[in-house]
């Protein structure tokens, strides 16, 4: 243990020394500046590095900063000045001078309208000082209450140090109360953020815990935070904190029956707060020591220290020291066989039991207010969060209404859309067909059909006749379907192509060729290709001087058929100065409808079709006739 001691002393010389050294800085700072807003900053600065140490130092320099702050209207440091008085006047046990003071700040800033940061922190540390000093006084409500307004603002701007010091002095008024339980639970909260943020105030919450465990006769875990608090101390050096400690050290030797020990750490406590002036604490320690000696049958000194605690306590008007101090001093009398002395302090005893009955009921009655309000604030918790709940719950609803209804207002849409593109497609079908039967190719079919009877040329007049009425079969027979499979498509041209090979005496070769690749369930838009393959022949090969070839290809690629369809003859340009009117405004129209189809289409099935019709050049830059390539997503004949 002496190695111990010997370690907290050296700590406690150096954080002195430390802290000496800060001192020494800031008024060499003092006197080398002439600056009347630093010299006011600096004094306050020095007011509260004294706050652990000297109240008295502490208070001389909050009053000179008053005094500069008044004389140059400095409102910021006026303030702190005064929550510098009134936290020397709280160490000093002078309460309502302390109030005074702390009012005064309370009132400069609601006054002043201080919103920033700074401001509202020494708002609330002055919240947190009033409720110290109505702890101390026992009103127990009225320190809450402050403390919590503390807490509010320290919570917002995430304060961690000044929080823990709030949970720390929340705790304190649960114990006082005698609600232990809660009590411990703002201490750990305490000792929790203060380990984190490594506080120099760890100490002061390792010695609360260890008392809250000694109250509840757990005497090793108390033992452990006094140990932890001893350390504590020892680094961040604190009077006050520390007087306490020992105090709180010395019950758990009186519980282990180890008297002198308890006289020890009680003599401590006496050292550490006769150093600071710290009257309250006193009061327990001479009760302490009184009772210890009592016990011990040593009168005398017992008679010294109950008289020192019982000044105190009717200085600072403390019930509960009062009463135990009155109840010793009768049974000192009576021991003595001072009868008469004995009674009086018994009658003073029982005056204090009636005034501390009154705080016991005090207490109880604070106890049931704020589990009422726990169980009010419970209760609005829930119906609010009731309210956001039913507030979301018709939201979703709402939302849910609406999404439904756009929905089916799109879905309605799209099925209207889908019908009105359908009706387009079936239209631009039927004009299709009505081009494909025009009158005028019907004509020219006819014409070589009796032009073949004529030249008494049954046998081709038969078969361009078969060909004829199995092109117009076809034809009917695609116009009452949307899609055809590639087969019948490819039937179709076939039939087309030897139509007009005939009628046109062999002046064109063709070939159509299908990839082997190609499902044969593989379907195309009926009567779609046919346009294209016309205008090869009757703008491509016809008009050119030697054989013409025409050549279609049918190939797959990914999820696409790509349908080509290549000629040989005048090519685009020679085929625009062709003046044929008749089959010109007839062609211009058919590849104008088949236009309007494809772009109907891919509005329907919402997939890209692609038209592409180019010249073919020479390597001299001529025409060697026309390629017309379509990119249609594959789709198949469902069963």
């Amino acid at each position: 243990m002496k190695k111990n001691y010997c370690l907290i002393f050296l700590l406690f010389l150096f954080s002195v020394y430390s802290q000496d050294r800060t001192q020494d800085s800031l008024r060499l700072l003092l006197r080398s500046t002439g600056n009347v807003a630093k010299q006011t900053a600096i004094l306050n600065t020095l007011s509260d590095s004294y706050k652990t140490s000297d109240p008295y130092a502490m208070q001389s320099f909050a009053k000179q900063a008053l005094q500069l702050a008044k004389k140059t209207n400095n409102l910021k440091e006026e303030i702190i000045a005064y929550q510098n008085l009134g936290a020397s006047e709280i160490i000093l046990g002078n309460y309502d001078h302390a109030l005074r003071y702390f009012n005064l700040t309370e009132q400069k800033i609601t006054n002043a309208d201080c919103r920033d940061i700074e401001m509202q922190e020494i708002q609330a540390k002055t919240f947190g000082s009033k409720g110290i000093i109505y702890s101390e006084q026992n009103n127990y409500s009225q320190a809450l209450q402050n403390n919590f307004k503390a807490l509010k603002i320290y919570e917002k701007h995430d304060r961690q140090i000044p929080l823990s010091k709030i949970y720390n002095n929340i705790g304190v008024i649960y114990r006082s109360i005698d609600d232990q339980d809660k009590a411990l639970v703002y201490f750990i909260k305490s000792y929790r953020l203060q380990k984190k943020v490594q506080s120099s105030t760890l100490g002061i919450s390792c010695s609360n815990i260890g008392l809250i465990y000694l109250k509840q006769n757990f005497p090793e875990k108390a033992k452990k935070f006094f140990d932890e608090g001893l350390k504590e101390f020892g680094k961040n050096p604190n009077d006050r904190g520390l007087g306490e400690l020992y105090n709180s050290i010395s019950q758990y030797y009186i519980l282990k029956n180890q008297f002198q020990t308890a006289k020890e750490n009680l003599h401590k406590a006496e050292q550490s707060f006769q150093k600071i002036g710290d009257q309250f604490g006193l009061s327990d320690t001479y009760l302490y020591l009184a009772e210890i000696y009592f016990n011990e049958n040593n009168l005398d000194d017992s008679f010294k220290n109950v008289n020192k605690s019982l000044a105190i306590s009717k200085k600072l008007d403390l019930p509960e020291t009062y009463m135990k101090s009155e109840a010793l001093l009768s049974k000192i009398f009576d021991e003595k066989g001072d009868k008469e002395n004995a009674l009086i302090h018994l009658k003073n005893f029982n005056d204090g039991k009636d005034k501390l009955a009154k705080i016991e009921n005090s207490k109880e009655r604070i106890k049931i207010e704020l589990k009422f309000e726990s169980e009010k604030q419970q209760m609005e918790q829930k119906e609010k969060a009731d309210t956001e709940r039913m507030k979301w719950l018709l939201g979703f609803s709402m939302l849910g209404f609406f999404l439904t209804g756009t929905f089916f207002f799109y879905r309605h849409r799209e099925k209207e859309k889908t019908i009105l593109l359908q009706k387009q497609l079936t239209e631009l079908q039927h004009k299709a067909l009505h081009l494909q039967m025009n009158p005028h190719f019907v004509f020219n079919c006819l014409a070589a059909i009796s032009s073949f009877i004529m030249q008494n040329d049954k046998e081709d007049a038969v078969k361009y006749l078969a060909k004829f009425s199995k092109l117009m079969r076809l034809t009917l027979d695609f116009s009452k379907e949307s899609l055809i499979t590639i087969d019948k498509e490819i039937e179709a041209l076939k039939n087309y192509l030897e139509l007009e090979q005939l009628r046109f005496n062999k002046k064109f070769d063709f070939e159509i060729i299908k990839d082997p690749l190609i499902e044969d369930d593989t379907a195309l838009p009926s009567l779609l290709l046919q346009p294209y393959v016309e205008n090869a022949v009757i703008h491509g090969v016809i008009p050119k001087a030697g054989k013409g070839f025409i050549k279609i290809t049918f190939s797959q690629r990914d999820e696409v058929l790509v349908c080509e369809i290549e000629d040989n003859g005048v090519g685009i340009e020679t085929s625009r100065k062709l003046k044929e009117s008749s089959v010109k405004i007839h062609k211009s129209m058919a590849l104008e409808i088949s236009k309007k189809r494809l772009e109907t289409l891919e509005e329907l099935i919402k997939k890209k079709i692609h038209l592409t019709i180019e010249e073919i050049k020479t390597e001299t830059n001529g025409s060697e006739g026309t390629k017309v390539t379509l990119e249609l997503p594959l789709e198949y004949i469902k069963d």
